[in-house]
Order: structure tokens, then C-alpha cells, then sequence
């Protein structure tokens, strides 16, 4: 907007701090200077507004220890003395799944509503390292009008200004509001005196008019940990005068928000769109990150799909069953992981003694919600423990088998059979028991379908308990085998279950087979071959064939855990050394590669300036192929060891697609990312921050030619780089010693407090999942094999024993979801209790007509994200029908 045309400036003076709630220290550290910042603000120290950074867990943290406040500090909510949230944590934007960022605001608004308080109606986002191009669908889907958001936008190719609408690609919007390039401490320690106050407010409003779209200024008064600065009062007197005539309004982010609301009606606003993930010229937006601690990010998306997929789906379905509520354990669980999702946490851009932390709390969320999904599992089946514990004689083990998708399926399943070996008693007396040595069973147990083919991929003598909450555990001493199994037709989110028997397993009817050889793995689908000079290729069903497939990468690396800096010199490249045939079918064959490397000799410099010189080392990773019966994919799993230090080790997957983007899974949508040639490697603007050629990885990246494609699915590893022979490079492993260091060509300046992190350098083993899927150009049909083939791999169908069984139903079926281009999200209990929330996702550019079907259902309603009925739904027989417009997001709320 031309200067003449711009309305006069009002200044509104937020404020603030910015609590990052771990990150050179513990939370437990922080929270000690937390706790006199709530006291000083509960005190009145400052003044009628004060922002606590748009989070809530903060709360949790202050009530902790000074839980006599209560009281006071709901009070300071309520009258607005006190603003927070809307997020539970100020997380990081790109890594969590859209699930992930629609739990962090639920459990903020949670947190606020315990309090008797609400959050300002802003998503407010002043830190995150980039945000997704779903997050107006976010705002919107929780009325949230205004956006604040500092890193990944600002200079080319953004339109100037600090104020846009941001639209997503269903078009919802939010007014996008932009701060300054010295970001939320643009305003921190005003002068108290006037005299200091005039030239600091030159140099404020040199940065702020110029940028003022509407007229309407936010200057944040705060910083990272900043207690309320001292002589508040006076300081906003100081600058008022110096300011004059421009009004200053001190006041919160809800006061600035309104204001900025009323100014945008009656103002034509530039549209942006996409991933704001880039702004060299503007500020750092440090997308390094998504390679740093790789094996946390892995077990973080582990830890997530657990929870959407598997506990919160199954307590929810059992609460539909028996009427008993179990959404307290889905939502204890939540809040431990999202206390891992903060932008430093999740990004590994701490120090050590966090990332230790953090390391206990998804251990934590694993275990539990383990433990959650089996018993709600049971619970669908109508399994009382207590009374099974009263009649040990009638117990008949069985194969629980699940289903987590909401559509009908067969094929493969994962089991756990176990075959009790002897009971082991525990306690006084109990070295009297006798113990059966650990030898196989006299008469081993075996599915009693005889149509099911299975294949052994292991076995175990390990421990089981038989819990009840009216007895002590029953411990069993068993031999488990974990066994691939061919079942037909499973129902959508259903239990099935699959009796044993003693005996030996007899020949079933043969499905669909794989069958591997010493250089070939082939199911008629897919073939995968090894030549003699060490070069895997694969080939599908109608004659697609990728040559050279796998390659393995290191480079020597002298940046921090924000930011990859190569070392000219170091970068080598790996070979296949052998191969060899591990299993042969008929339902799984399997191919072990084992690739060596050699990490040249390096010198990095750390962050009090002392070189380390790394000698040259030798590593080497196994790749296992596997190729199953039936299926499209070719899946691999890697391991390794990791020794050597400051040094990048990455995968390379060769699909021979030239290309200049690619097509990347994300919150609630597919982006499109450009490729970044290798020979870009300016250092632009006044950020001084090179453009990363790395970006986030949800579940997959495709990239597609003219007449075929190629897509490459993960199972948790957060970094990708597409290169533009069509090189998928996926980061295993990103070993630094220093959470930052100031020497990089890429980011000249620390991003973070220097602190040593020799936990980073990811010493040890390592493991991913990753696959292969070749299909054709984009379209709509492709796009739909994609989606089932990612759900395939990343959810199949699982099945443990339960052995007190009594009379166990051999079917119970859940929610189906119908309607092509329609990807399911989530299903869950919601928040008040009252319903059974499902979400799905249409991935087309044109409007789909769907269905969800649940046995039970008598009422329905559209919803907003945030579970606020939108209007009712019809319901026939069970089956609520809907119109998804093209990209939207539907949820809907079911009732008995």
C-alpha cells in the first residue's frame, strides 16, 4: 500500500514474555524463575494486561508448586489481568501431524475452561520455526480469527505489509498478522524517561510504519524469559509522550486483535497461500532442525500414531459398546506427549538434559498407550478380568485381531501367538513352585482356521501377566511367536477374533505368494532384483522400473542442531558390499543388504572455538528389503550403528524422475515444495540465512514425471531433500556437538545460547522403516493408491493373544467411512463426553459426496474442528451421508 494511502498509526503496546518452556535448561529449571514471573503478574506488577505467551501448560507448571494460587490466578484469566493460550504448548508447527496440532489447542482450551477462562481469540505463533499451509484451517476450525507469526515469511516472494489473509487450500482463511523482523523483542525495555524514549521510538516507528498495513501496530514489551520489566509504568508514560500524537494503547493481544479485525472489514488485504517456510531475507526461519535428534522425532510420530490410530479409536469404540468413558487416559497420555512437542523440545535444539526428558516422557506415552489400546481392545470384546480370573478352567486363548482403519480389508496382519510354557508364581512360597524349563510346548497352539496360511518371523521365551483389579497378576512363562498371517476380509475398525487350538499347524489354501531367491524378490506385483555388481532395482506389474536404487551418503558437518553446515571435502558415498536371501515367502521374502561407507577425516570447530579434528571411520548399515504377498510396496528396513561425529548420514533412494517439486504429505493436506538446485548456495538478505534444501517428512514425498511417479514413505524420520536428478535423500542420522555455534557460512550468528550437546551426536544404534511405492502420473486415482498404501504400511492389521478368553465374540464391528478421495484422520471420544468425534479429509479438487456407517447411531452433526456443532446431520440405518467441498476437513459428531 502506497505511504499516502495508509491509515494513521495507532501503537498497541503488548506486554509479554517468552517462555520457552525447556530448552538451555529444564522445565524444572525454568520453572523456579516461572513461578516469581505468575507472582510479580498475580502482584500487579503489570498493569492490566499481561500475555504469558500463548500457551497454558505454564499454568499447569506455576499450580504445581503454588497451588494456594489458584484462586487468584483464575481471577486474572477471567478479568483478562492475564492472557494465555490458546495452545497447551507453543510447539513447533511442521513436525506434529494435523491430529497433533488440533490436541494442542484442545488441551489448551481444556486447561483455560478448568480455570473458568478463555484465550484470546488469536493463534498465536511467535516463535515456530515455519508454519504449515493447513494452519488457517486450523484458526478457523477454532474461531480463531487472527494469526501471529514471525518466522518462515516476510521479504521476496511475500507481499510487503504486516497484515494478509492467509488461505488454505479448502478456503478457510485468517487475517495473518506479521511481526517485526526483531520479532516478539522488538519492544523489550522501553525507556523509562523521555529522553531516552524520542530517539527509541524513531527507530521503532522506522521499523513499524512502513510495514503498517492497517494502521495497526504491535509492539510486543517482553522477551525470552523476561520477567515485567522494571518501571513499567513509567516506560509506557515515556513513550505515549515521545510517540505523540500517534496513540499508544497499552493493552493485550485481544485488545490489539479486535482492533486489527475492524480495521481489515473495510480493507482490501494481498492473499497469501501455502507453507510459510521460507525468509532469508527477513529472519532466520532455521529449517535445519528437522534432521537434529532424528531418533526422537521417529519415536515422536511412533508415540502420535499410537494415540490417533490406536488408543484413541479403541477407548472411543469401547465407550460406544459399554458406556464407559475411558477418554481420561487418551487425554493424560496427550498431555505427556504434547509436553514434548515445544518448538525446542520437538526440534532437538536443546540441551542434552531435555532431550533426556523428553526421551522419558514418549517412553512413557508408548508404554502407557500400549497398555491403553489392550485393554480397551478387550473391553470391545466385553472382557471382565475379575470374572475371567474366577474361572480359569474356560479360558480358550484366541487371536485378537484389529483392524484400525475405517475401511474393509485383507491380506497380511501382524500376530503374537504365545504358548504357555509354565505359570510362575511370585512372592513368599513361590521358590517352592516347581518351573518348567523353557522348551517348547508338548503340543505347540495354531490357528484354528485352516484356510490361514501363516509365516514364523520369530520367536521369544518371554514373560506375560494376566492383570485383574481384584487379584494379583497371573504370570505366565510362554514362548511368543510373531508370525505373518493371510486373513480375508476384515471389517472397517473391527475386532476379530481368531481362535487356538493345540497342534500342528496344517497346509492352507495358498494366497496370493512372494517368492525370493538369491538376487530376486518378485509377487507378481513387484520384483525386486539385485545384479552382480551390487545394484538393486525395482520393477512393478506394468513394467515401471527404478535402476540403482539405493545409496547411502555422509558428509562432514560443522553446524548446530538448527542449522546443516557441510564441510567441504567430506562428502562420500556408500556401496552395497552384499546381499543375501533372509526369508524366501510365502508371505513375506526378505533381501539383507549391508552397505559400508567411509566418513572422511574432518575438522569442526565448536562454540568456544577449539578444533576437532575427526580421524576417517568406517560404518556400515543393513538395509532389509521385504517385499509381501499382494502388495505394491517395497518396504525397507534399515539399521545401523553410528559412531562417527559432526557428520551427516543419509539414505538415497534413486527414482530417476527428473523433477523441479515435489508433492509432500502434511498437516491435513499434500504441499508442493520446490527442489532446490545443488549449485544455489547464496546467502541472501539481511537475515543472512542460506535457503535449506531439506524440508519436513510426515508420512510421505512423491515425485512425479510426466508419465509416472514414485513416492517414498517413512515411518517417523523428519527430514527429506528431493534433488533434481529425483534423488529422494532421507536424513537417518545428523550428528552435531553444540546447540549452537556462531562460524556457519549458512547463519552467521548464534540462534541459541552455546551450550555443549555431546548427547546430539546420536552415538549408537539406529532404525527406520521406510518404503517404496512406483505408480503412475498424478491423478485422482493415483493419489487414492497412494493413501491406501501409506495407510497399509504405516497401520496393518495387528493381533496378540488374549488368553483369558471365555466366550469370545468372533466379530465386533466398528465405524466405515465411505466415499472416494475421503482420508481418514482421526475417530475419538470428544472432549465433553457426549459424543463420538470422526474426521476425514477430502484430498480432491472437487466436491465428494461420503458416509460414515456405526451401528448404534441415532443423531448427527457437522462440527468445527474444535467439536462446536456447525448444524445436524440425517441419519438412516447407522449411516450418516455428507458433502465434503473440494480439500476441507469434516468432522462430525455421532450419537447413540
Amino acid at each position: 500500500m502506497p505511504a499516502s494511502n495508509r491509515p494513521p498509526l495507532t501503537l498497541h503496546v503488548v506486554t509479554h514474555t517468552h517462555w520457552d518452556r525447556e530448552w538451555y535448561r529444564t522445565a524444572e529449571e525454568f520453572r523456579l524463575f516461572l513461578v516469581d514471573l505468575v507472582d510479580e503478574v498475580l502482584a500487579g506488577a503489570a498493569g492490566a494486561h499481561f500475555l504469558l505467551d500463548g500457551q497454558t501448560i505454564l499454568l499447569l507448571d506455576y499450580l504445581a508448586v503454588r497451588p494456594e494460587r489458584r484462586d487468584a490466578l483464575a481471577a486474572a484469566l477471567r478479568d483478562g489481568r492475564l492472557e494465555a493460550g490458546p495452545w497447551f504448548v507453543l510447539g513447533d508447527n511442521l513436525i506434529p501431524g494435523g491430529e497433533a496440532l488440533v490436541r494442542n489447542l484442545l488441551a489448551g482450551r481444556d486447561v483455560l475452561s478448568e480455570l473458568g477462562a478463555t484465550a484470546p481469540a488469536v493463534l498465536y505463533c511467535p516463535d515456530a520455526f515455519g508454519h504449515p499451509a493447513a494452519l488457517p484451517q486450523l484458526a478457523a476450525g477454532f474461531a480463531l480469527p487472527v494469526a501471529v507469526v514471525w518466522r518462515g515469511y516476510g521479504g521476496p516472494p511475500w507481499p510487503p505489509g504486516d497484515t494478509a489473509r492467509w488461505v488454505a487450500n479448502d478456503a478457510s482463511a485468517v487475517l495473518l498478522h506479521h511481526l517485526a523482523p526483531d520479532g516478539y523483542e522488538l519492544g523489550a525495555n522501553l525507556p523509562v524517561d523521555v529522553a531516552a524514549a524520542v530517539p527509541r521510538w524513531e527507530r521503532l516507528r522506522g521499523v513499524l510504519a512502513p510495514r503498517s498495513t492497517l494502521g495497526v501496530a504491535l509492539l510486543p514489551n517482553g522477551a525470552d524469559h523476561h520477567a515485567v520489566q522494571a518501571r513499567r509504568a513509567d516506560a509506557i508514560v515515556a513513550l505515549t509522550g515521545a510517540a505523540a500524537p500517534t496513540p499508544v494503547i497499552d493493552g493485550g493481544l485481544g485488545i490489539f486483535a479486535a482492533a486489527l479485525i475492524d480495521r481489515a472489514a473495510i480493507t482490501a488485504l494481498p492473499v497469501v497461500r501455502g507453507e510459510l517456510r521460507r525468509s532469508p531475507d527477513y529472519v532466520w526461519s532455521l529449517q535445519g532442525t528437522f534432521g537434529s535428534r532424528a531418533a526422537q522425532k521417529r519415536t515422536n510420530a511412533l508415540a502420535e500414531c499410537l494415540l490417533v490410530h490406536h488408543v484413541e479409536p479403541l477407548t472411543a469404540l469401547a465407550w460406544w459398546r459399554d458406556g464407559v468413558s475411558r477418554r481420561h487416559e487418551a487425554r493424560a497420555l496427550w498431555r505427556t506427549l504434547l509436553s514434548c512437542h515445544p518448538h525446542d523440545t520437538l526440534c532437538g535444539c536443546s540441551s542434552d538434559a531435555v532431550a533426556d526428558a523428553m526421551d522419558q516422557r514418549l517412553r512413557e506415552v508408548r508404554a502407557g498407550g500400549a497398555l491403553a489400546a489392550r485393554r480397551a481392545r478387550l473391553a470391545l470384546l466385553g472382557h471382565d478380568p475379575a470374572h475371567a480370573r474366577e474361572h480359569l478352567a474356560a479360558w480358550r486363548p484366541v487371536v485378537a485381531l484389529w483392524n484400525p482403519l475405517p475401511r474393509q480389508r485383507g491380506g497380511i496382519c501382524e500376530l503374537e501367538i504365545d504358548e504357555p510354557i509354565a505359570s510362575i508364581g511370585v512372592g513368599p512360597g513361590s521358590a517352592d513352585i516347581p518351573v518348567a524349563p523353557a522348551r517348547p510346548p508338548a503340543r505347540p497352539l495354531r490357528l484354528h482356521d485352516t484356510t490361514i496360511i501363516t509365516q514364523d518371523l520369530s520367536r521369544a521365551v518371554i514373560h506375560v501377566r494376566e492383570e485383574s483389579p481384584r487379584h494379583y497378576p497371573r504370570n505366565t512363562l510362554v514362548r511368543r511367536r510373531r508370525l505373518l498371517a493371510w486373513v480375508d476380509g476384515v471389517d472397517a475398525m473391527a475386532m476379530r477374533t481368531l481362535p487356538l487350538v493345540p497342534g500342528r499347524a496344517r497346509v492352507a489354501a495358498s494366497p496370493p505368494a512372494v517368492r525370493g531367491t538369491t538376487d530376486q524378490l518378485d509377487n507378481a506385483r513387484c520384483r525386486v532384483t539385485v545384479d552382480d555388481r551390487q545394484r538393486v532395482s525395482i520393477e512393478s506389474f506394468d513394467g515401471a522400473r527404478l535402476h540403482d536404487v539405493i545409496g547411502l551418503e555422509a558428509v562432514g558437518d560443522q553446524g548446530d542442531l538448527y542449522t546443516h553446515s557441510p564441510i567441504p571435502g567430506t562428502a562420500a558415498t556408500g556401496v552395497i558390499t552384499r546381499h543375501r536371501l533372509t526369508r524366501s515367502g510365502p508371505l513375506r521374502a526378505e533381501m539383507r543388504l549391508t552397505l559400508q561407507i567411509v566418513v572422511p577425516a574432518r575438522v569442526v570447530v565448536d562454540a568456544t572455538g577449539v578444533a576437532i579434528r575427526h580421524r576417517a571411520s568406517r560404518a556400515r548399515v543393513t538395509v532389509d528389503l521385504q517385499l509381501d504377498a499382494g502388495a505394491p510396496t517395497v518396504a525397507l528396513v534399515v539399521r545401523g550403528t553410528h559412531a562417527a561425529r559432526d557428520c551427516r548420514l543419509r539414505l538415497l533412494l534413486r527414482t530417476g524422475i527428473a523433477c523441479t517439486d515435489a508433492r509432500a504429505d502434511a498437516a491435513f493436506a499434500e504441499v508442493s515444495r520446490a527442489v532446490i538446485p545443488r549449485d544455489d548456495d547464496s546467502v541472501t538478505g539481511a537475515a543472512h540465512e542460506r535457503e535449506s534444501r531439506t524440508a519436513p517428512l510426515h508420512r510421505y514425498v512423491s515425485v512425479y514425471g510426466p508419465a509416472r511417479g514414485v513416492t517414498v514413505f517413512s515411518d517417523g524420520l523428519a527430514e527429506y531433500e528431493v534433488t533434481p536428478d529425483g534423488t529422494v535423500a532421507v536424513t537417518l542420522v545428523r550428528s552435531v556437538g553444540d546447540l549452537s555455534r556462531a562460524t556457519l557460512r549458512e547463519r552467521p550468528g548464534h540462534a541459541g545460547w552455546p551450550v555443549a550437546t555431546p548427547g546430539a551426536q546420536s552415538v549408537g544404534p539406529f532404525e527406520a522403516r521406510l518404503a517404496i511405492l512406483l505408480h503412475g502420473a498424478r491423478s485422482e486415482a493415483t493419489d487414492r493408491q497412494v493413501q491406501q498404501s501409506v495407510e497399509d504400511f504405516l497401520l496393518p492389521m495387528v493381533g496378540e493373544t488374549w488368553a483369558s478368553a471365555l466366550v469370545p465374540p468372533s466379530v465386533w464391528r466398528g465405524a466405515r467411512l465411505t466415499g472416494e478421495g475421503l482420508a481418514y484422520s482421526s475417530c475419538k471420544q470428544s472432549d465433553d463426553g457426549a459424543s463420538l468425534v470422526v474426521r476425514c479429509v477430502n484430498r480432491f479438487d472437487r466436491t465428494v459426496v461420503g458416509s460414515w456407517e456405526l451401528e448404534g447411531v441415532r443423531d448427527a452433526w457437522l462440527a468445527r474442528l474444535d467439536e462446536t456443532e456447525l448444524g445436524a446431520l440425517a441419519v438412516c440405518d447407522g449411516v450418516v451421508r455428507f458433502c465434503a467441498p473440494p480439500h476441507a476437513t469434516i468432522t462430525i459428531l455421532l450419537r447413540a
